[in-house]
């Protein structure tokens, strides 16, 4: 569940509710991982060349964007895309929080699907099964991931202008997850593609997200 003191739902852009604060989790460019299906998680790629372009077309979609804040994961794929924002606008610096950090994948990271398939394939079949229960093999669980991330709004002022978190796919697909009101079965039909923004509200009045979709820039 949500982070204990605020109200979460996804944000009608037509439609910005009073006291709310429009927050933006980016997911990070390209790396040489993507594009192989690699799991990525803790592992510190560098973006790639077709990564920097991402993090340019993203900082270009941002640039009449009103931001109090951007906040990046430790991570170098995701500070280097958010350092490319804050290049582009020269109006803030970027914050580095560890608890925005992709899910710690444990032994899968560097693997494609095909490979833990092959290699312990209950472990995968769990996974799809029941992504909740799941401990990655000397990793994290979804549960501990969302902590983090609920620590990390907690602690942002309840006031002021929309903030911008660069972080990850999988901590993106949770803050979708808990916006809905879902529970974990549907973590991993989420799509969040290189770059992407997902937009939210926090705090102030509640209000119905729209019908079927999440707001994406790409």
């Amino acid at each position: 569940m949500p982070a204990a003191g605020w109200s979460w739902a996804l944000r009608c852009i037509t439609d910005p509710r009073p006291g709310g604060r429009a927050l933006l989790l980016a997911r990070h460019g390209r790396t040489a991982w993507t594009g192989e299906g690699r799991y990525q998680g803790r592992s510190d790629l560098p973006l790639s060349p077709e990564g920097w372009a991402d993090a340019a077309g993203l900082a270009a979609a941002l640039a009449g964007e009103t931001l109090a804040a951007i906040y990046t994961s430790p991570l170098l794929r995701a500070r280097q895309t958010a350092g490319c924002i804050a290049a582009r606008r020269g109006d803030l610096a970027v914050l580095v929080d560890h608890r925005l950090a992709e899910i710690a994948f444990g032994d899968w990271e560097g693997r494609t699907q095909a490979e833990i398939r092959a290699a312990t394939p209950e472990a995968l079949r769990r996974w799809k099964r029941d992504p909740g229960g799941m401990r990655f093999p000397g990793g994290e669980t979804l549960a501990e991931a969302r902590a983090r991330l609920h620590a990390f709004l907690a602690d942002l002022p309840a006031r002021g202008g929309a903030v911008l978190a660069v972080t990850h796919a999988g901590m993106i697909r949770l803050a979708c997850l808990d916006a809905e009101g879902c529970g974990d079965d549907g973590f991993r039909g989420i799509r969040i593609a290189p770059c992407a923004v997902r937009r939210f509200f926090l705090g102030g009045a509640a209000a119905a997200p729209p019908p079927s979709h999440h707001e994406t820039v790409e």
